[in-house]
Parts: structure tokens; C-alpha cells; sequence
């Protein structure tokens, strides 16, 4: 990394720059502020090259790691290009920049495991369907903010089906079952299923404050789940799978699970959970996870994306090396809350081979008589499974084991996402610094939360959260990037234009060519790029493309200074409203492209921009149009859609 001191000629160079470059160089510092966000295999650490850089170009260098890449339009030297020549065409230079730009996110891009496509339903139209999970969050505490983390990723895939045209089956919901909830309910002096109840209704306020919309809330304490789990029970008893045998074994009641050496840290403490685990002699009943061993494997060895990123795949791998095989215990005589082991009043089903089932009964809608071909028909086999890397071992072994007894199809995609630190630190009640959910949303809104955990931490990896930082991306990418082009645009327009105009009824000859307008080529490219990322869950450069339009805007506002030309001649203000037409339309694509994270921004904008004749977010309105907008005629001064935080009162939280 370049010391500070070498820095300081670069920001010297940049504040005597021309105001267009000053822009592109803060569209750099925007790309770059994730890179302190986001850790991968190196975390704590950061990867920096240095491009050699023409003087009179106030960009020196571009940091790039393993998990974030910096993309500035604006690059003035790359593999011998360069672009210092004034006289060169604007278009022209900002098509090389952009190029040159695109070849460095290439380079970085193969220095590491390229993250696969998901592979979706799809017809002639776009997606056709989209089952999606969270996991089941253990109903024995209050949400916290991992437990926002995967709801907010798997809302804003489901918003991007929902673009697509994709019918989709959002299932989100609650664990129930289980000793530790019995313990913690008779702590409180409630009954488990008191105790229960008033998480979930913790859960489903937070989805409401965050815009998550789950089409399922499961519940493992219904009916039709129970039905459900004791049918999974008979299908892999009758194949031999469930046998009964005494086990001995240290038990984390934390985990609800027997935990081998390896998960341990020096006298039976439980690595995650940091506290004692106990030694138990009972007699329960076993799945015999080791039939389904070897076909596991050979199923993720066939099927490269079914666990997402790679590196969670070999690690998966190395947990099902021949020396580990085993079954598992899939019954408890310890604890009385559960759903009874069918036949056998004495035991109760085992919380993961409960838990897991959620995702079937779930989909299951009031008329149906709950069967697990009734949830067949209902969208199962899910596409997606978003989980915490912490539970990878019982969704990517047990999981499909599972499912391969009872003859149910496996899920096409597991996607493991990592942990989550405050300034570094895990996080703790010992600490002090646990970041609370209800209070970051009611805090600061729910699409500045949305955005930073969607678009500032590489999906897969683990990320870090501070104020700081929080507030630094959030003013960048939303309240300068998008919210202060929106503001200007509206503002100019509304002062200026007398009634719904097209940027084509503007132009100044036959032979200029909007089609060319840099914005216009900017957008057409970010569609094709945030559509792929979205279905590869980047969702940093997905947000990224879209945003890459704003940034075109910006520079070209800089370079036109509208508000000059609207003081100027007739065809000065021609031009200044054609230029702002031109990039407000790309706006518009932007807006669009942005909604599966930042919803209420999102509609605010096209609310604006649009007027009364905004319609149902689709696909199709990602298309360029030189359709006018009626938001954008004279009428009320606007107000500020996303203004920016004030960092100072979070300094040092």
C-alpha cells in the first residue's frame, strides 16, 4: 500500500485538475471506499497496484484486493493507452477510459475463483421461478444483525426475480424447537411456546422495517409442519435409514448438536458458543448419514455451483473425506419440547432434521393437505439456500443426505455467506458492541441499511461494520453520487422546462447523434452487467453497474455546467435541457436497476420522474426510451430524496 506520504502529491494534482476530472477521480475514491469494508482470505490486509498515470491526470493509483475492485472511469494510462490529450473527443475519451477500466476489473477479477452464475428457471421472457431461503432463525433471542444480513441478500435476489417476471417463493422464518428455547423460556417464566411467539413477532417487524417481504414465514411449531416432519421420519425409516443405539458424546446446547474435538477448544469448550460443552450417555435414534457419504460428494463434485463461493465447497469436501464418515443423531430424550418421534413418545425429533423441513412445509398454502408432494408442487426444489457459513456442515451434508433418503430433489444452490465484526471485533453483549438492527433502520433509514450490507460487503466473505464507514459509503453512493444528480436535475428542469419535452425534439441538427451520448452508451452496458451480477449474488458490482450511470451523469453535468448555458443563449438552453433529458433518462435506468436494493429511494425517483404515470416496477423499464418525462416540467421546487448524514453524533460509536 502506498504510504501517506506518497498520497499527498496525487490529492495536490487533483485539486488543480479541471472540474470533470476532480469528478471522475471522486467516482475512484466512491469505488474504493468498499476496500476497507469487505475481507476475504487476507483480511486485515490491502492489496494495492500502482498504474503509471500521465501528469495532468489526478489518479495515481488503483487499489485492488482480493474481494473489492476499484473501477474508476478515468484511468489516463493502462497497457500503454493513454488518454491525456485534450484534444481527443470527449466520447472518445470516456469510451477509453471506461475500456481500460473494464480490462483492470478482467485482470483482478482472475486473480481469483470466479464466482458462478446461478443457475435459474428461465423462459422466453427472462426467469420464470425463483425459490429462495433464508435460513430458520433459532427463535431463542432477539433478531440481531446477522440475522438482518441474509434477509436483506435474499430480499434483494427475490426484488431482482420479481424484475424479471419471475414467480417467486420467498421463505424466510423461525426454528422453534429445541432444549435451549425450553431452558430459556422456563428462565423467563413462559412456556416455550409463549417465548417463541414473541420472537417471531420480533422477527416480522424488523422484515418490515428493513422492506424485507418473505411470500412464506415459517414456523416449526404449525401443524402442517409437524405432518410434514413425521412423513420425512416414515419415508426414511421404511428405506432403513433411522436406527436406534446408545451414544456417548460431549453436547453443546448452544449448538443442539454432539460436537467432535476439532469444534472444541482446550477442555470441552465449544469453539462458537465459548462455553462447556457436557458429556451425555443416551440412547437415540440415527440417520445413516454414511450410506449417503459417498453420494454427496460425487453430487457437489458433478454439480460445481451447488455450494457457493468455491472455497466453501472445498471445504466441504475435506469434511467428507472417507476418515469423517458417520451418521448422525436425529433423535433427543433430553428435552420434551420438540415434535415427538413418531412411535416413540419418549424421544423428540432431533431440532436440525426438524428445522430443515421448514423449507418444504413453508410452501404449502391453506387448501393444501400438507404431504411433501403437496410441497412439491409448491416451488420445491429451491433454487437458492442463503445460510451463514457457521451452518454449512447440516445444509451441504446432512441436508441433502436428507433428502436423497426420503427420494425429494436436492436444492440447486447453497450459497454461504461469512460473519460480520464491529471495527474488527466479533461481536458481543461482553463487548459492548453489538450493533442492533430496529436501531440502525430507525436511525437511518432502511435503504441506507439495505445498501451497505448488500453493496459493501462481498457476498461469501466476511465483513466488518463501523459508523464510520457505514456513514462514508452511504453519503458517497447515495447521497452524492445518485441523490445530488436527482436533486440538480429537478431543480434545473423544473425551473426551466415548460412542458414535457424528448431530448430528440431538442436536438440542434439531423446529423448529431444522441444515440452516441455517453450516458445512453453507459446505461445500455450497466443492464447486461448489474443483471449478471445480481444472479451471480455480487451484489457490490451489481450496485456497482448501476450506479456507473450516475457517475456518467455526473461527469457529463460537470463537463456541460447546465446551469452556465440556461443564463446563456437560446441555443445554449437547448443544449443544457437536452444534455439533462439525456441524463435524466439514464437516471431513470439507474432508479430501476437500483430497486431490488434501495426500494423507497428507487421509488421516489421514478415518483419524480414520472409523475402519476409511474407504474409497476418491470424489466422491460431498463430498455432506454426517449419517451418524455412529465416529472420534469415546471412545477414545485423539490426536495432533497436522499440528503446527507451528518457523521459527527456517531463518532466513536
Amino acid at each position: 500500500m502506498p504510504s501517506q506520504r506518497s498520497l499527498r502529491p496525487a490529492a495536490a494534482t487533483a485539486a488543480a485538475l479541471p472540474p470533470r476530472w476532480r469528478s471522475v477521480g471522486a467516482a475512484a475514491k466512491r469505488a474504493t471506499d468498499c476496500s476497507f469494508v469487505a475481507f476475504g482470505p487476507h483480511a486485515g490486509s490491502m492489496r494495492s497496484r500502482q498504474r503509471s498515470v500521465p501528469q495532468g491526470i489526478g489518479i495515481s493509483f488503483f487499489r485492488i484486493q482480493t474481494n473489492c475492485v476499484a473501477i474508476a472511469a478515468g484511468l489516463a494510462s493502462f497497457r500503454g493507452r493513454h488518454i491525456s490529450s485534450a484534444r481527443k473527443p470527449w466520447s472518445c475519451r470516456v469510451a477509453l477510459a471506461a475500456e481500460a477500466a473494464a480490462e483492470v476489473a478482467t485482470e483482478a477479477s482472475s486473480s481469483r475463483s470466479k464466482r458462478p452464475t446461478l443457475h435459474l428457471q428461465r423462459n422466453e421472457a427472462g426467469l420464470e421461478g425463483l425459490t429462495l431461503t433464508t435460513p430458520l432463525f433459532y427463535a431463542n433471542g432477539s433478531p440481531h444483525i446477522g440475522s438482518a444480513y441474509p434477509a436483506i441478500a435474499s430480499d434483494v435476489l427475490a426484488r431482482y426475480a420479481r424484475l424479471r417476471g419471475a414467480s417467486v417463493h420467498f421463505v424466510t422464518g423461525m426454528d422453534e424447537h429445541g432444549e435451549k428455547i425450553a431452558q430459556t423460556a422456563a428462565g423467563q417464566s413462559k412456556s416455550p411456546q409463549q417465548l417463541v411467539d414473541s420472537f417471531a413477532a420480533e422477527f416480522q417487524e424488523l422484515w418490515n422495517l428493513l422492506a424485507v417481504v418473505p411470500d412464506h414465514f415459517a414456523r416449526t411449531t404449525q401443524e402442517k409442519h409437524k405432518v410434514i416432519v413425521a412423513e420425512m421420519w416414515q419415508r426414511c425409516l421404511a428405506k432403513g435409514d433411522i436406527y436406534k443405539k446408545d451414544y456417548t458424546g460431549w453436547y453443546c446446547v448452544g449448538c443442539e448438536a454432539y460436537l467432535d474435538d476439532e469444534e472444541m477448544l482446550e477442555g470441552h469448550v465449544c469453539a462458537i458458543h465459548q462455553k462447556p460443552c457436557i458429556r451425555r450417555s443416551e440412547e437415540n435414534f440415527f440417520f445413516r448419514l454414511s450410506k449417503y457419504w459417498d453420494d454427496v460428494k460425487r453430487h457437489i463434485v458433478q454439480n460445481p455451483g451447488f455450494i457457493l463461493p468455491a472455497s466453501r465447497q472445498s471445504q466441504i469436501l475435506v469434511w467428507l473425506e472417507d476418515d469423517n464418515k458417520r451418521d448422525f443423531s436425529i433423535s433427543r430424550a433430553s428435552t420434551a419440547w420438540g415434535i415427538p418421534v413418531p412411535g416413540d413418545d419418549s424421544q423428540v425429533i432431533y431440532v436440525w432434521f426438524d428445522a430443515l423441513l421448514g423449507y418444504l412445509s413453508s410452501l404449502l398454502h391453506p387448501e393444501d393437505t400438507p404431504s411433501l408432494d403437496a410441497a412439491l408442487s409448491r416451488g420445491w426444489p429451491a433454487d437458492v439456500h442463503i445460510i451463514g457459513k457457521d451452518i454449512m456442515r447440516f445444509h451441504a451434508i446432512y441436508w441433502p443426505a436428507m433428502l436423497m433418503s426420503a427420494d425429494l430433489p436436492l436444492p440447486r444452490h447453497i450459497c454461504t455467506h461469512g460473519f460480520l465484526t464491529k471495527d474488527g471485533l466479533k461481536m458481543g453483549k461482553s463487548l459492548g458492541n453489538v450493533v442492533e438492527p430496529v436501531p440502525l433502520v430507525k436511525s437511518f433509514g432502511a435503504d441506507a441499511v439495505r445498501f451497505f450490507f448488500s453493496s459493501c460487503i462481498g457476498f461469501g466473505e466476511d465483513g466488518d461494520f463501523s459508523y464510520e464507514v457505514f456513514i462514508k459509503r452511504i453519503n458517497s453512493g447515495l447521497a452524492n453520487e445518485l441523490g445530488n444528480l436527482v436533486h440538480r436535475l429537478l431543480t434545473l428542469c423544473r425551473k426551466n422546462l415548460q412542458e414535457p419535452t424528448s431530448a430528440l425534439d431538442l436536438k440542434d441538427s439531423e446529423h448529431e447523434d444522441l444515440e452516441a451520448h455517453p450516458v445512453r452508451q453507459e446505461a445500455l452496458k450497466a443492464v447486461e452487467v448489474a443483471a449478471h451480477f445480481y444472479e451471480s449474488i455480487d451484489f457490490p458490482k451489481a450496485t456497482s453497474a448501476a450506479l456507473s450511470i450516475a457517475t456518467a451523469a455526473n461527469v457529463r453535468m460537470t463537463e456541460i455546467a447546465p446551469w452556465t448555458k440556461l443564463k446563456g443563449s437560446e441555443t445554449d438552453k437547448r443544449e443544457a435541457l437536452r444534455e439533462m433529458l439525456v441524463m435524466a433518462e439514464g437516471v431513470r435506468i439507474c432508479a430501476v436497476l437500483m430497486s431490488p436494493v434501495t426500494p423507497e429511494l428507487s421509488g421516489k425517483i421514478l415518483k419524480e420522474f414520472l409523475g402519476d404515470s409511474a407504474e409497476a416496477r418491470t424489466w422491460n423499464q431498463t430498455d432506454w426510451s426517449w419517451d418524455a418525462l412529465p416529472g420534469l416540467v415546471q412545477g414545485s421546487k423539490p426536495s432533497p430524496l436522499f440528503p446527507r448524514i451528518d457523521a459527527e453524533p456517531w463518532k466513536g460509536m
